[in-house]
C-alpha cells in the first residue's frame, strides 16, 4: 500500500497530467468539425406532440445563431418524410353553441388515456426541415457507424434526444430506451455499443429530454455497468430526469416551454424557445455561456417535476461518497443512498480491480457548514445552483445546511401525515377498459380500434359509462381540478429541495473523490468536467 507522502505525489502527478491530456482531449483544431445527431418525435402519431417538433426546430435556430465552424446536423424525427399527419397538435376549442360531439366515447377515452385530461388534439404533418430521415434505430444505428469510419480526432458529436423514453427492467434498472417511431426502441446499452465505434479521440456530449433518460448517464461505464469501470472513450451528458421517473414537456401546444432541454439551449441562446430574454448564465464571467452553465440555469430555473444529473455527478457517486450518517438527510432519490451504501462497503469497491489507493486518508469533506461554505467549496456552476436554488426555497446563504434538510423532512414528513394525495381512478377504470374491451385499453392503439366507428359511438359511451369505476373516476376528476394547483406547487418545492441537495452532495464528493479513487479516475473526471465545460461552438472562449 502506498504511504501518505507517495500517494500526495501520485495526486500531484496525477493533476499534472490531466491538464496536458484535457488540453490535448478538449481544446480542438480550428479544423475539428461538429458533428451533431438529433434524435425526436414520438413512437407513433399519439405520442408525437407538437413540443416535440418545437424542440427540435428551436435547436436549428440555435445552431444556425451560435455556432461558427464546420458542422453535419442530421435529423432523425417521427415518420421522416412520409407525409401522413402524424403531429399531435391543440384544435381549436369548439363554441359553446357548436353542435355536440359527434365521437362523444372517443373523447371520453381520450381524457382517460391522457393524463392531463385534454381532448381537443388534432393532427398535421410534422414540419421539421432537413431532416435526414424517420425515428428509426436502424438508420440512427447506421448514421453512427459511418460517423465512426469518417470522424478524425479534434472532431466531436453532440447528441440531442427530445423524445419519449421507457424505463429498463427491474434487474437492469439504467437500460432505459428512446422510444422510437412504430414502436422500436434503443436502449442505453446498445447506444453506448453504437458510440465506442467512434474513434477513441471523439468526445460525446449528450442533452436529452426523454423520460428515464438518466440511464444514459451511465454510458460512462463499461457495458453500462460501473464495477467494470470508465468505459475507454470520453463522454459526457445532460439529462433532464433521473434513470427511474418519468420527465416533464410532452404536449401537444407550444405555448408552454417548460421543458429541460428548452431551459438548456435556451441559456445558450439567450432567449427561450417562446423568445423570452434569458440573462445571466454567465457563470464564471468569461463571456460565453459553457454547457455546465446551460445545465446550471436548466437546474435552477425549471419550473418541472424533473431531477435533472450530468455525467460527473454519476462519476462522483459511483467513485467518491459522503458519510453514511450525513447521507441519510438527504437519502430520497435512489442515487442518493448509494452513498450510504459506500460507507460500509470496503475502499477497492469503488474503484476497478487492481488499483490500490491509500488508506491513509485526511479528513473527509461533510455535509455540514453554511450554505455559503458550500459555494465556497464548490467550482462556479455548483456554487450557482446552491444559491439560486436556495434563494428560490427561501434561505440565506449564512444558513447551516441542516436548517436545509430539517426543513426538507419536515416537508416529506407533512405530506406523509396527510396522507398520499388521492388518487384519480384512472387506472382502476383503464383496467376495467381493458378487461372487456383490450384494444381500448392499450394507451398507443386504442384510437385505431373499430369500435370507435361513428355510428357505434353512443352504445359505446353508454356501456362506459356503466364501467364500476366510471363515477368515481368522475367525481375525482373534480376534486382533483379544484386541488391540483396546491398540490403541483408542494411537488415543485419538494423537487428544488432534492435539486439543492444532490448540489450539496456533489460538491462534498467532488472534494472527497481523490480520497477514495485512483489518480486515473481523478484524472478521467477532470475530463469529463472539461469537456462539460466547453461549448457550443469552437471558437468560443475556454477557461
Amino acid at each position: 500500500m502506498m504511504n501518505r507522502s507517495v500517494n500526495r505525489c501520485g495526486l500531484l502527478l496525477a493533476q499534472v497530467l490531466v491538464i496536458s491530456t484535457c488540453w490535448i482531449s478538449i481544446s480542438r483544431p480550428v479544423s475539428g468539425a461538429d458533428y451533431f445527431l438529433t434524435i425526436g418525435g414520438g413512437y407513433d402519431r399519439s405520442g408525437n406532440q407538437a413540443s416535440l417538433e418545437a424542440n427540435v426546430v428551436f435547436f436549428q435556430q440555435v445552431l444556425a445563431e451560435r455556432h461558427r465552424g464546420p458542422l453535419r446536423h442530421d435529423i432523425y424525427f417521427a415518420d421522416g418524410h412520409d407525409p401522413a399527419a402524424d403531429l399531435q397538435i391543440l384544435a381549436e376549442k369548439p363554441a359553446k353553441d357548436q353542435a355536440p360531439s359527434k365521437t362523444p366515447a372517443t373523447d371520453l377515452l381520450a381524457s382517460v388515456h391522457r393524463r392531463n385530461g385534454q381532448v381537443n388534439v388534432t393532427y398535421r404533418n410534422h414540419q421539421v426541415t432537413g431532416i435526414s430521415g424517420p425515428l428509426d434505430p436502424a438508420l440512427i444505428r447506421a448514421d453512427l457507424d459511418k460517423l465512426a469510419k469518417t470522424a478524425q480526432a479534434g472532431d466531436r458529436l453532440i447528441v440531442y434526444v427530445t423524445a419519449h423514453g421507457s424505463e429498463g427492467e427491474e434487474n437492469d434498472p439504467f437500460n432505459t430506451t428512446i422510444d422510437c417511431w412504430n414502436e422500436r426502441k434503443i436502449t442505453a446499452r446498445e447506444f453506448t455499443g453504437w458510440l465506442n465505434k467512434l474513434p477513441s479521440k471523439v468526445p460525446v456530449v449528450m442533452v436529452m429530454a426523454q423520460c428515464y433518460c438518466g440511464g444514459f448517464a451511465n454510458t460512462i461505464f463499461q457495458d453500462l455497468d460501473q464495477d467494470k469501470g470508465l468505459a475507454p472513450h470520453l463522454r459526457v451528458g445532460f439529462f433532464a430526469q433521473q434513470h427511474d421517473l418519468p420527465a416533464a414537456g410532452c404536449r401537444p401546444d407550444i405555448e408552454h416551454d417548460e421543458e429541460f432541454s428548452s431551459y438548456f439551449w435556451g441559456a445558450l441562446a439567450g432567449r427561450s424557445r417562446n423568445g423570452v430574454p434569458i440573462k445571466d448564465c454567465d457563470v464564471d464571467g468569461n463571456g460565453s455561456v459553457s454547457f455546465a452553465e446551460a445545465y446550471a440555469y436548466a437546474v435552477t430555473a425549471g419550473e418541472t417535476v424533473d431531477i435533472p444529473l450530468r455525467t460527473s455527478e454519476v462519476a462522483l457517486r459511483a467513485f467518491s461518497r459522503l458519510k453514511a450518517a450525513e447521507s441519510k438527510d438527504a437519502a430520497g432519490t435512489k442515487e442518493n443512498k448509494t452513498a450510504e451504501q459506500n460507507e460500509s462497503a470496503q475502499d477497492t469497491k469503488a474503484v476497478p480491480a487492481g488499483h490500490e489507493i491509500s488508506k491513509e486518508r485526511p479528513a473527509l469533506s461533510t455535509m455540514s457548514g453554511t450554505l455559503q461554505s458550500f459555494v465556497d467549496r464548490g467550482r462556479p456552476v455548483s456554487g450557482r445552483i446552491v444559491i439560486q436554488l436556495s434563494k428560490t426555497l427561501g434561505f440565506q446563504l449564512q444558513d447551516d445546511v441542516k436548517v436545509v434538510t430539517a426543513a426538507y423532512d419536515g416537508l416529506r414528513r407533512g405530506g406523509r401525515g396527510r396522507g398520499r394525495r388521492q388518487g384519480s381512478g384512472r387506472r382502476d377504470l383503464i383496467k376495467e377498459i381493458t378487461e372487456k374491451w383490450p384494444e381500448l385499453g392499450d394507451a398507443r392503439k386504442w384510437e385505431k380500434s373499430p369500435l370507435l366507428k361513428l355510428d357505434n359511438q353512443e352504445k359505446l359511451l353508454a356501456e362506459l359509462k356503466q364501467l364500476p369505476s366510471w363515477k368515481s373516476f368522475e367525481e375525482r376528476l373534480k376534486q382533483r381540478e379544484n386541488a391540483s394547483q396546491e398540490s403541483e406547487k408542494r411537488e415543485l418545492r419538494e423537487v428544488k429541495f432534492r435539486r439543492l441537495i444532490n448540489a450539496l452532495e456533489t460538491i462534498v464528493l467532488e472534494k472527497n473523490l481523490p480520497q477514495f479513487a485512483t489518480p486515473e479516475i481523478v484524472a478521467r473526471y477532470q475530463q469529463i468536467l472539461a469537456l462539460e465545460e466547453s461549448f457550443l461552438s469552437p471558437g468560443e472562449r475556454r477557461n
